[in-house]
């Protein structure tokens, strides 16, 4: 236990003390002048309201609010332009969704976020359950809904008005769009982007597709080989026994599955790692209620460990990132037993292994997206979780390399 927390606390140290990354950028005031700043960029799941900056590195961080500024940009990042815009305030629930085929608007201000830029603009406007897409025309008129609702006839049958790809039809004419480009549009982010840049590059052949920031989500795939420091502790409470079965260090492998969420800069992400860990050991005790007064206990235990949890990254630079992770950790035993035997070799008692989830906490370092070391504390597993008379305390801790495949 010491050892875990000696290895963790500095990295769990150099979290704390981690900067907080401002970005290049600007914003438009009301009267229409553009400030060079640095904003903090924190990904924006959903549209904000306000966003935190400073005019130079070492500047005090103040705060902007969308009733403060036209527009602001992360440099070939990311730009939110304020605009008052109708807002459908129909239901998306399926137990109360609206008999109406038309949306039933109210206007709202604001910050849309520009998905793409030219002739005919597209924006989007995230409410934490559904995104709305937006349209404008040159620079001075409005920015315009693109259309789309679900919506119930005679209370059972779901019909979904899709005016977007009508408005779209019209909008972005072009001999490189098809009708059946615009039947099979969804109304999806990847969807209406895709077909805006279509349209650009038909009608400019000089358009360079732009460097977004990403709104999709990353599957990781790594090869995770570590170092196990494990230990047990056998108790037999009929007979009062507690014994301790030593520490040893064995080797493991994992795959691990990682799923970084699209929102919050990538921070998050979903992880599930099946792992392959042993533990075998022997330990002679005294016994006076036995022939011969001694016997031996060995636990011989295998498993499949099946982490699964939440990571959260905080960046250093573009190459370095640090992590904590959190996981509850199901295992799937093979084979595995407690079993006490004789002097003669003969069985005195065999318990096969049943054992508990239980939880791990893990802190590391990666680079380039590649390659990471992390260190990981499990809480006690009890390998005899179904026997009221017998409790086998399993404790470990890993060092674990990782190689990204993809």
């Amino acid at each position: 236990m010491k050892k875990s927390l000696s290895i963790l606390m500095p990295l769990i140290g150099i979290m704390a003390f981690s900067q907080i990354k401002y970005e290049k950028a600007y914003f438009i005031t009301n009267s229409d002048t553009k400030v060079e700043c640095l904003i903090r960029n924190v990904g924006w799941k959903s549209n904000p309201t306000s966003f935190e900056y400073k005019v130079t590195e070492n500047d005090v961080v103040k705060t902007n609010t969308i009733k403060d500024v036209k527009a602001f940009e992360i440099y070939n990042q990311i730009k939110f332009v304020r605009s008052t815009v109708k807002v459908d305030q129909s239901s998306v629930d399926l137990s109360s969704l609206s008999t109406k085929k038309e949306p039933e608007y109210k206007d709202e201000e604001l910050f849309l976020k520009q998905l793409e830029a030219g002739d005919i603009s597209l924006y989007s406007y995230y409410d934490g359950a559904t995104k709305y897409f937006y349209y404008q025309v040159g620079s001075n008129n409005a920015i315009e809904p693109l259309v789309y609702k679900p919506y119930k006839v005679e209370d059972i049958k779901l019909r979904y008005n899709e005016d977007y790809k009508t408005q779209l039809s019209d909008l972005l004419v072009c001999s490189s769009i098809t009708s059946k480009d615009i039947d099979k549009l969804q109304y999806k982010e990847s969807y209406i982007t895709d077909l805006f840049v279509k349209y650009y590059h038909c009608s400019n052949d000089s358009y360079e597709t732009k460097t977004r920031q990403s709104n999709e989500g990353k599957f990781n795939l790594n090869l995770r080989p570590r170092v196990n420091f494990v230990s047990a502790d056998v108790t037999n409470y009929s007979t009062k026994e507690s014994i301790n079965m030593g520490s040893k260090t064995s080797f493991g492998f994992g795959v691990e599955a990682e799923y970084v969420l699209p929102f919050n800069k990538n921070k998050w992400s979903i992880i599930l790692e099946p792992t392959y860990q042993s533990y075998k050991s022997n330990k002679e005790f005294a016994a006076s209620y036995v022939v011969g007064q001694k016997l031996e206990a060995s636990v011989d235990y295998k498993s499949i460990e099946v982490p699964v949890g939440i990571r959260y990254y905080m960046f250093i630079d573009d190459k370095s990132k640090i992590f904590v992770n959190a996981q509850y950790v199901l295992d799937l035993h093979m084979n595995s037993k407690v079993e006490l035997t004789r002097e003669d070799g003969s069985v005195y008692n065999s318990i096969p292994v049943k054992t508990r989830p239980n939880f791990a906490l893990g802190a590391g370092y990666n680079y380039k997206s590649k390659y990471t070391i992390e260190a990981r504390f499990f809480t006690n597993r009890d390998l005899l979780g179904d026997y009221l008379l017998w409790e086998a305390n399993y404790k470990s801790f890993s060092l674990i390399l990782s190689y990204n495949l993809f």
